[in-house]
C-alpha cells in the first residue's frame, strides 16, 4: 500500500492526500514533522521536507513529484487537464503556489505565529510576518484571483490546479488570516466549494483532530464547513 510520509495539516502533504483520495488510492499516512525527523529521514527525503511516499521499492519526496508520479501510474480519474494548454496552465498554477505562494504563507506567517512560538520555543519575527501581509501575499492573492476565470483553474474540470491552491489557502486561514468575499470573492467561492469535494471532506476527517491538537492553528475555516 502506499505509504505518504508527513503531517496532514501540512500544505503539502495535503495536497498528496487529497490527490490520492480524488484518484481512490489507497493510502496510508505516516506522521513525520520535519523539526523533530525521524532516524534515516534523509533517506526517505533527501531534502529533509515533507511529504515523501513509500510505494513498493519506489521513494520519493516532493509533492509536484508525487503527483505526477501517482497519475502516471493511476491514470484515472485523473486529476490533470487533458488540453495541453489547461495542462500546461495546471502546472504553473501548481508552481505558482509551491515557490511564489506558500513560503509566503507557511515560513512567513505559520512558522513565526505558530510553530516557531510552540515547538521552538522562539519569538515570532513580526517584520517578517508584516512584510508577508503587506508586501508578499497581496500581489499573489490577487494574481490568483485575476486567474480564476471559472469554476476552475485550469480548463472544465477538477485538477492538481484547483487541490495546490485550495491547500495552501486552508493554511492561510490556519494562521489566523481569511480570504474575503469582500476582497476576493472568486477565491472565496472557489476554496468553499473545492472543500465541499469528497477528496477534501474525507481528508478531513484525519487532518481537523490533528490540526486541533496542535493548538494555536485557527479552525474557523473548518468549523464553518461543518469539519472539527
Amino acid at each position: 500500500m502506499l505509504k505518504i510520509h508527513g503531517v496532514p495539516f501540512s500544505a503539502h502533504t495535503r495536497k498528496v492526500i487529497v490527490a490520492a483520495l480524488e484518484k481512490h488510492i489507497p493510502h496510508e499516512l505516516h506522521r513525520v514533522i520535519p523539526l523533530t525527523p525521524p532516524s534515516g529521514w534523509r533517506e526517505l527525503s533527501p531534502l529533509g521536507l515533507i511529504p515523501a511516499i513509500e510505494d513498493g521499492d519506489m521513494r520519493l519526496a516532493d509533492s509536484s513529484a508525487i503527483c505526477l508520479y501517482l497519475q502516471r501510474k493511476y491514470p484515472e480519474p485523473s486529476i490533470y487537464p487533458a488540453d495541453l494548454h489547461a495542462y500546461g496552465h495546471a502546472l504553473w498554477i501548481e508552481e505558482y503556489i509551491d515557490s511564489g505562494l506558500a513560503p509566503h504563507v507557511l515560513r512567513g506567517l505559520l512558522m513565526q505565529r505558530v510553530f516557531a512560538p510552540k515547538f521552538l520555543k522562539q519569538p515570532p519575527d513580526e517584520e517578517l510576518i508584516k512584510k508577508s501581509l503587506t508586501e508578499m501575499i497581496p500581489p499573489r492573492l490577487a494574481y490568483l484571483e485575476e486567474s480564476l476565470s471559472g469554476e476552475y483553474f485550469a480548463g472544465e474540470a477538477f485538477s492538481i490546479a484547483d487541490i495546490a491552491v485550495a491547500s495552501i489557502l486552508i493554511n492561510f486561514h490556519y494562521a489566523g488570516e481569511s480570504i474575503s468575499a469582500k476582497t476576493h470573492p472568486k477565491l472565496h467561492r472557489f476554496l468553499r466549494a473545492a472543500l465541499k469535494r469528497p477528496c477534501f471532506a474525507e481528508a478531513f476527517k484525519i487532518e481537523a483532530p490533528a490540526a486541533a491538537a496542535v493548538g494555536g492553528l485557527d479552525m474557523r475555516l473548518l468549523h464553518e464547513l461543518g469539519h472539527g
